[in-house]
């Protein structure tokens, strides 16, 4: 049997992942574990809707979510992906009532979870996690101000392009041979995020395996050649 003092460092050491939790002592994490929940999601499972109440504040700990918003006429606006060991939603602290998007799980995924107003109270009255917000809110802005710029673009294969190199620098991860991405992707996802037909990604997607530029297994990208991305844009 674990004892509650080694499960308490255990949510310590977890949470010591998060960079708004970098400068937090144990003690005073310690005084807020009672607030934390941890819960697991399965693939394709629904954290929150696009409208519903903004009560919590997620800490991802393994596996991807994904971000989704429609308009009122249902037609897809945005699409984004959270990473482990990432905080989310940012967006909408200390000013939204409601979830700005719907956020569903792409694999299964481990998080743990603290009521907004809690979280939101604890923050303002330390300096150094309101600075670590504000760093992350303009490292969010500065990444969709080259998103947007990037596959705005009128050719459509360019727009895939683009957003294939986003996505490799956003979510990839180093390997011996290139950089993978093991966030599963469908030409679908690339196609709501370029702007573009699932047709006109597939089409793409095959030329850049038929060149060896890429490869793909269980949806998963893996990049052979990354700075052939940089080369073309």
């Amino acid at each position: 049997m674990y004892s509650a003092n080694a499960i308490s460092m255990d949510i310590i050491n977890d949470l010591h992942q998060f960079d708004i939790f970098n400068h937090i002592t144990d003690k005073t994490l310690r005084k807020y574990l009672p607030y934390f929940y941890f819960r697991s999601y399965k693939k394709h499972q629904c954290l929150f809707m696009q409208g519903d109440p903004r009560d919590k504040i997620f800490f991802l700990l393994d596996g991807y979510v994904m971000y989704e918003r429609s308009s009122k006429e249902g037609s897809m606006m945005y699409l984004d992906f959270v990473k482990r060991n990432q905080m989310f939603p940012y967006v909408g602290l200390f000013q939204d009532t409601v979830y700005q998007d719907t956020a569903l799980a792409v694999t299964d995924v481990h998080l743990y979870f603290i009521e907004t107003h809690i979280f939101e109270e604890w923050i303002k009255t330390n300096p150094k996690q309101l600075l670590s917000i504000i760093n992350k809110l303009s490292d969010i802005l500065n990444l969709h101000q080259k998103r947007v710029q990037k596959i705005m673009v009128p050719n459509a294969q360019e727009r895939v392009i683009h957003t294939l190199q986003f996505l490799m620098e956003d979510l990839g991860e180093k390997k011996k041979d290139g950089i993978q991405i093991p966030c599963p992707l469908t030409a679908a996802n690339i196609a709501k995020i370029s702007g573009t037909t699932r047709e006109t990604v597939s089409h793409l997607i095959n030329q850049l395996k038929r060149d060896e530029v890429i490869s793909v297994e269980a949806k998963k990208i893996h990049f052979h050649d990354p700075e052939y991305f940089k080369e073309i844009t």
